[in-house]
């Protein structure tokens, strides 16, 4: 079956189904498939950030009058180091939006959560549902100690295991629809581990995600031995939109560099740079496979391969929304 490159509906050509929002680049951990655990915070022009909140404000009160697929907190750092996130989730409920993702390496769920700059009595496992997101999306990307933590840099296996319990048996005591996914990125230091990843966690969770290993325009070691003759135009040109913590507007959700920003909140809307003339140009470029022409860290991109048209994120909501025609893995590729 030939491949539609194109948006998925009409509202989608409008707005982006999938907005993905960075409120931090700020990490505690250093996993060796991400840029951070490969030192990129190391590199002169980084500088930590935490997404000021009248930035924050203006993006929510835009996707608040639009119909989306999922609002995807999923930052270069962790969610949970932003000290204003549990207010950030608040905020995004209140002005109801409800497709929400948070995703979370979950070694500080059992802290206290911090609401308007104070401690409050509750853990960070019960703020966060009882702000109702729809996903929580915990990256574990191992199934033994050993492993995890030779992946996970800085982190702690048993208090991860135990958070993950933790919020399960929370998530049953409050009758919370929220779904909860486990992550793991398959590389060489996991191979032998997934099935009994999946094994495990099967049965206790919604969705097991095996997620490709990205190499992230090569700021991360280049570990993919797919060979696949034909390349595909990049789905996020129709389906997502990245925001980074300075309010950058991507078009490409691994640009840690931000060469890929086309305006900021600040001074644009979410809208207008979506269905603009660069957007525009940069989808025919793709479509007509002039990749170079496109966009300097297109042509030699190879993240690509990871980005598969019938199989993001969006088939995983698909699924934990009771799709029962959506697989646990992608059909092979012909």
């Amino acid at each position: 079956m030939k491949m539609k490159y194109d948006f998925e509906n009409s509202s989608s050509k409008k707005f982006p189904m999938l907005i993905v929002l960075e409120n931090t680049n700020v990490c505690n951990l250093r996993c060796i498939h991400c840029p951070i655990g490969q030192g990129w915070t190391e590199t002169p022009h980084y500088k930590p950030s935490y997404m000021l909140w009248s930035i924050y404000k203006k993006i929510i009160d835009e996707i608040s009058q639009h119909t989306i697929t999922q609002l995807i907190f999923s930052p270069e750092g962790e969610n949970l180091v932003h000290p204003e996130f549990i207010d950030q989730l608040i905020y995004a409920k209140e002005m109801g939006i409800n497709k929400t993702t948070i995703i979370t390496n979950a070694l500080t769920l059992d802290n206290l959560a911090l609401i308007k700059g104070k401690k409050d009595k509750i853990t960070n496992i019960e703020a966060i549902l009882n702000t109702s997101p729809e996903v929580i999306n915990i990256s574990l990307d191992a199934a033994t100690k050993k492993t995890y933590e030779n992946i996970r840099k800085g982190s702690n296996y048993h208090r991860v295991w135990s958070n993950v319990h933790r919020l399960l048996d929370f998530r049953e005591k409050l009758k919370s629809n929220t779904k909860i996914i486990l992550n793991i990125i398959e590389q060489k230091e996991n191979n032998d581990e997934i099935n009994l990843f999946k094994s495990y966690w099967g049965g206790m969770v919604d969705r097991i995600l095996v997620r490709p290993y990205l190499n992230n325009l090569g700021l991360t070691p280049n570990k993919s031995s797919d060979n696949i003759p034909k390349r595909w135009p990049c789905p996020q040109f129709w389906k997502r939109i990245s925001i980074n913590s300075h309010g950058g507007i991507r078009f490409c959700v691994v640009d840690w560099d931000d060469k890929s920003i086309l305006g900021n909140i600040k001074n644009n809307t979410i809208q207008e740079i979506w269905s603009g003339a660069e957007y525009d140009r940069l989808r025919g470029c793709h479509v007509k496979e002039k990749y170079d022409e496109a966009h300097k860290i297109c042509g030699p991109c190879t993240d690509w391969k990871g980005m598969r048209w019938d199989w993001g994120y969006e088939k995983a909501i698909g699924a934990i929304r009771g799709d029962k025609n959506i697989p646990d893995i992608p059909s092979p590729l012909e």
